[in-house]
């Protein structure tokens, strides 16, 4: 399994409450379990606001707080990040970024089978869990997270949450 498309998560430009949670069983690779916190569904706790093309007057609706969420800001689509050419093709240069959201804290559990290994940018060990042991970051403002069993070795349960 590759790791997912927008990694390695860019650094935070700001905070936002989310609720992320996964559990899963480690293999010897970070990029078998590589998450996202934006690519969870349930994860933004924020709803976008309706998208308006540049230069538009058309009215805004933005609902209401009670309809699933407070706004977070503007949507956008490809052809906003990705201006046309002189010819009027698509501009292969500049992409649509990737969606992120940023935790506060982070909750690693090393449920049983092993330690566990975890990393932020997918290449380097951040961090170890032993086995049947939880660590818990506070103030650690990442976008995603990628679980390994520790050398490579068994097949460890783990537990990701973040907030």
């Amino acid at each position: 399994m590759a790791f997912p498309t927008g990694w390695p998560p860019r650094p935070a430009s700001s905070l936002r409450s989310i609720r992320f949670f996964v559990r899963g069983t480690s293999t010897a690779v970070f990029d078998g379990h590589a998450y996202l916190f934006g690519d969870q569904a349930s994860a933004n706790t924020f709803k976008p606001t309706p998208y308006v093309r540049p230069g538009s007057t058309d009215p805004v609706h933005d609902g209401t707080l009670e309809a699933g969420g407070s706004p977070m800001g503007g949507r956008q689509i490809p052809e906003d990040a990705a201006p046309r050419t002189h010819d009027d093709s698509p501009n292969t240069q500049e992409a649509s970024p990737h969606p992120m959201l940023w935790s506060q804290g982070i909750r690693i559990t090393s449920v049983s089978g092993g330690d566990i290994e975890f990393s932020f940018d997918g290449t380097n060990v951040h961090g170890r869990v032993k086995d049947g042991t939880t660590e818990i970051y506070y103030d650690r403002h990442e976008a995603g997270i990628a679980v390994r069993a520790a050398g490579g070795v068994g097949t460890p349960v783990f537990e990701v949450e973040a907030w």
